[in-house]
């Protein structure tokens, strides 16, 4: 017999059966895992000021977290971490990146970073809705 239990302090074990179960299903019908990867901005002594965190498959990017310090933000340190996340998924094969961000967060700094917004979920959180962004990571064939 098997029952529904509900958990808000799960273990990190038990999340990654859940992580490996949906992966490997994935990975049955596509034939490929994302690879998981992070790329940080850190000070001179080594300390994480900011990073990336993002899967990496094929086809395309997913940039699951891009976070910089609040001292740090509009010194162009969210673009470094950005043009390196996209560089890694183009140097792997990758024709797009994808992204998700609430209407408080980033919108217009991937819009500025020529992500276009494909889609929006109102409502989705206190009142606040959530962009899906995309941006094609090789020219077109009017840009050659």
């Amino acid at each position: 017999m098997y029952k529904v239990v509900v958990d808000y302090a799960p273990s990190e074990a038990d999340n990654a059966v859940i992580r490996e179960g949906i992966t490997a299903f994935n990975e049955s019908i596509l034939g490929e895992r994302d690879k998981e990867f992070s790329i940080f901005l850190k000070n001179d002594v080594g300390k994480v000021c900011g990073g990336i965190q993002a899967f990496l498959g094929s086809e395309s990017i997913y940039i699951e977290i891009l976070w910089v310090e609040r001292n740090l933000q509009k010194q162009g340190y969210g673009k470094k971490l950005l043009d390196a996340a996209e560089q890694e998924a183009i140097k792997n094969g990758c024709v797009f990146s994808a992204v998700d961000t609430f209407d408080f967060q980033a919108e217009e700094f991937y819009l500025k970073n020529g992500y276009e917004r494909i889609g929006e979920l109102k409502n989705c959180w206190h009142g606040h809705s959530k962009m899906f962004l995309r941006k094609n990571l090789r020219p077109s064939s009017k840009e050659l």
